[in-house]
């Protein structure tokens, strides 16, 4: 931290003395971003004298969760709380994110407020784990039952437990407003808030395991232990249904604010 501190102050003096010199309209950001987490942009805006090109400005933005996914991982488990409720008995909890998002941005300006309309080509990553658990405290001699894809089953110990994921790689164009007004000396605030409009929808995997798992045959009315293959069918069929609906999801929010310094 001490090395970062020096280098910056270096840095300071140096273009203090016009040792460094960057071009007047370049600029450098550092924001938080929704989903995408901490997020930096560098870009160009033209200053001059021209009445059409000052009008516009390019970014280059990248954003990644990795360093504030502690906090993140802590404030879904914090609106968890005890699990979400899916129906059956059975609930979501122990979710964790992991999502990163870079993009080229074209900005419009039509007036000189510092509002902005940007568009241009985003790419983004991002995988949602949660664990599905199902017990009856109460009875705890109870059996836990529970159906996939139509079929009942049930686990010998009334303790359900599994695993699901939500993966969506993607790139599409990008649509969206915002701002960046001066604060003092170079320094100022942005805001940004838009859609990608995604090539392919998110996908849904679900995991669970099949020791202890019994099913239902409606042929001979009893009960029998699971064979592997019948089970992932079930799983399968059960993806596809939830899939199908994602389909329709193919449009990601981007909401971010921090500062940025032009020069």
């Amino acid at each position: 931290m001490k090395c970062v501190k020096c280098l910056l102050f270096v840095v300071c003096v140096l273009m203090s003395r016009g040792a460094i010199a960057f071009p007047d309209g370049l600029s450098a950001g550092l924001g938080v971003s929704a989903l995408g987490g901490v997020n930096i942009i560098a870009g160009y805006k033209y200053i001059g004298d021209d009445l059409l090109w000052n009008k516009f400005g390019v970014r280059f933005d990248f954003a990644d969760v990795a360093p504030l996914k502690s906090a993140i991982d802590s404030a879904i488990d914090h609106i968890m709380g005890n699990g979400v409720d899916v129906g059956d008995g059975v609930k979501i909890n122990n979710g964790q994110l992991d999502s990163s998002h870079y993009g080229a941005l074209i900005d419009f300006y039509p007036f000189d407020s510092g509002w902005r309309i940007s568009g241009g080509m985003m790419w983004a990553r991002i995988e949602l784990d949660a664990d599905i658990v199902g017990e009856i405290a109460e009875i705890p001699s109870e059996r836990f039952y529970f159906y996939i894809n139509g079929d009942h089953y049930y686990y010998n110990g009334n303790r359900f437990r599994g695993n699901t994921s939500i993966d969506w790689n993607f790139y599409g164009p990008y649509l969206g407003t915002g701002f960046d007004v001066g604060l003092f000396c170079g320094l100022r605030l942005f805001l940004d808030a838009g859609l990608v409009f995604a090539n392919r929808p998110a996908r849904l995997n679900i995991e669970i395991p099949h020791e202890q798992l019994y099913i239902y045959d409606t042929v001979t009315a009893t009960w029998s232990p699971v064979t592997v293959p019948k089970l992932d069918s079930d799983v399968a069929a059960a993806q596809r249904d939830a899939n199908h609906k994602l389909s329709d999801l193919r449009v990601y929010p981007v909401v971010k604010l921090g500062v940025l310094y032009r020069f």
